[in-house]
């Protein structure tokens, strides 16, 4: 006679989506979805997998993140969304997904600091949004391709240069050796202000392009204004500035941390700076925002404040 197996059935733990406890109890169900209370903290909420205070299951949110920075406009989102997943959305569900997981993990980024060469590479290009003309300024890093920061405005002057060599500054851990821009006179007094040193073992070099063949050039980061250029095709519902930043931002996420360039071995600019081991899609960088400390201290500067986005 055959022995019976002993089987073993262990009970999943609830985890409240607000403080991760496991003390939860069921605490009755809306719409076939079963809800729970959690003891600790009192938050009711879903047992579906959802992040806290969404409707819909992680993945959703996901795909719609990967599809808009992947060049999808809203309306093809829609579109995917009912011929695949044959779930049904409006635009605006979309756009709302999009600004908040970008803000999220674009604060959470922040925090981090890539390790660079000495070596950057600045230039501003025209970007249009909602039929009016702004300059996107960057600031990238020769041999990890990262981009360590950048910022948009209305007008190009000594102020806008001088904001994108003090962000990069600040997101950096090491002081560059030497800094590459066009001709712009901006640029000369921005890095004077913020690079500007007396000891020599502090001293950068700030040099000029000369053209497409010099060997001071600034053609990879023009390489990638074509590319951002080509995204902010699917940007003309962005109507308010402060949203563009944040999108504007979440591309520069998507750039270092999950586009791989054959320069690189196929690897992303986030992984050869030392920051981007084992995150293969927005998923990961969400679960990472969301796990952070509350208090880090990379996380003491108020970006919004401190470079005055309204």
């Amino acid at each position: 006679m055959a022995e019976h197996e002993e089987i073993t059935v262990t009970k999943r733990k609830i985890v409240c989506k607000k403080c991760g406890s496991t003390d939860t109890s069921k605490n009755g169900k809306y719409n076939d979805s079963q809800y729970f209370l959690c003891k600790n903290c009192g938050m009711n909420f879903s047992g579906s997998n959802s992040y806290f205070k969404m409707k819909y299951p992680k993945d959703h949110n996901i795909k719609a993140l990967t599809y808009y920075y992947n060049g999808m406009s809203y309306r093809n989102i829609n579109h995917t969304f009912n011929d695949i997943l044959e779930v049904s959305l409006p635009k605006s569900t979309f756009y709302r997904w999009v600004i908040k997981f970008s803000k999220l993990v674009n604060n959470y980024v922040l925090t981090l600091h890539p390790q660079l060469s000495d070596t950057w590479i600045a230039d501003e290009t025209v970007i249009d949004i909602w039929g009016k003309k702004y300059w996107f300024w960057d600031i990238i890093d020769e041999d990890t391709r990262f981009l360590i920061a950048s910022h948009i405005s209305r007008v190009r002057s000594i102020k806008e240069a001088t904001k994108l060599f003090y962000m990069a500054k600040l997101r950096s851990n090491i002081r560059p050796k030497v800094i590459r821009t066009d001709k712009m006179v901006s640029y000369h007094g921005a890095f004077n202000k913020v690079f500007y040193a007396r000891s020599w073992d502090k001293k950068v070099m700030h040099l000029t392009s000369e053209g497409f063949g010099s060997d001071f050039n600034i053609n990879l980061i023009e390489r990638f204004h074509g590319t951002i250029k080509q995204r902010t095709k699917v940007m003309r519902d962005l109507k308010r500035l402060k949203s563009a930043r944040i999108v504007l931002d979440g591309f520069v996420t998507h750039y270092n941390f999950l586009m791989e360039h054959s320069y690189l071995n196929y690897k992303t600019p986030a992984t050869i700076a030392g920051i981007g081991d084992r995150i293969t899609n927005w998923g990961d960088l969400i679960e990472l925002a969301i796990n952070s400390p509350k208090y880090n201290p990379g996380k003491d500067i108020d970006w919004e404040k401190e470079f005055g986005i309204k």
